[in-house]
């Protein structure tokens, strides 16, 4: 009898790919997470970058977008999914396969990590954010997103989610939380992402919004840690 090996709550498979090419929406959130992605990295890592890392990669969607703007650095993406790296069909990635809680690399190997959408996955959050930690270099940066709670409770109840796709929803406050309990120095906090599927001016459209406290208007949230010492 074959034995059929479990796959852990929380880890996505071969439809999420096939997802982001047939859906608009979803690649839509790809392409807005790259554009925080690369806006962060220029504004608080102005000098070059090496090697960035794409904890939760995929099928490397994101992390294309990202190497087309940052050509002279390694671009490595975690991914615990065999069936998500198998579609990778981008040769400027590399894609491992690896757990984003034990992360398969030696101390103080990278300048950027990003963790975009994946720590909501993890039965173990605090553990990814220490390991994403301890593989970056002093003084570099990890940039993470995540759904907002309210949002995405109300996308499971409309059946836009599976109720077994996410372990744990944060709210930024406990995002943010997290981050400084782990000795990050935490540069930016906000949320983003006024339209699920994109808009003409949905940017700038974003700055009134803020203006105006309406942020829970928003879909997605976004935290920017620097590591500030060697351990």
């Amino acid at each position: 009898m074959k034995i059929m090996k479990s796959i852990p709550p929380g880890v996505l498979g071969k439809d999420y790919a096939l997802g982001r090419k047939t859906k608009r929406a979803w690649k839509y959130r790809a392409k807005r997470r790259a554009y925080e992605v690369i806006r962060t990295i220029y504004k608080y890592h102005p000098s070059k970058i090496n090697s960035i890392l794409d904890i939760g990669a995929a099928e490397g969607l994101m992390l294309g977008f990202i190497k087309k703007i940052f050509s002279q650095a390694e671009c490595i993406g975690l991914e615990y999914s065999q069936e998500l790296i198998d579609m990778n069909q981008d040769k400027n990635i590399k894609p491992i396969q690896g757990d984003a809680q034990n992360l398969p690399f030696e101390n103080n190997s990278f300048d950027i990590a990003v963790a975009a959408a994946i720590i909501e996955h993890l039965p173990d959050p605090k553990k990814m954010l220490e390991e994403a930690k301890r593989v970056l270099r002093p003084n570099g940066i990890i940039i993470l997103t995540s759904p907002d709670p309210l949002w995405e409770r109300v996308a499971t109840m409309v059946g836009h989610l599976a109720d077994d796709q996410h372990c744990k929803l944060m709210n930024l406050r406990e995002l943010v939380s997290l981050f400084n309990e782990i000795g990050y120095e935490v540069l930016e906090q906000k949320k983003f992402m006024l339209s699920p599927i994109g808009m003409p001016l949905e940017i700038p459209i974003e700055r009134v919004v803020r203006t105006f406290g309406l942020n829970f208007l928003f879909a997605s949230q976004l935290v920017v840690g620097k590591k500030i010492n060697s351990g």
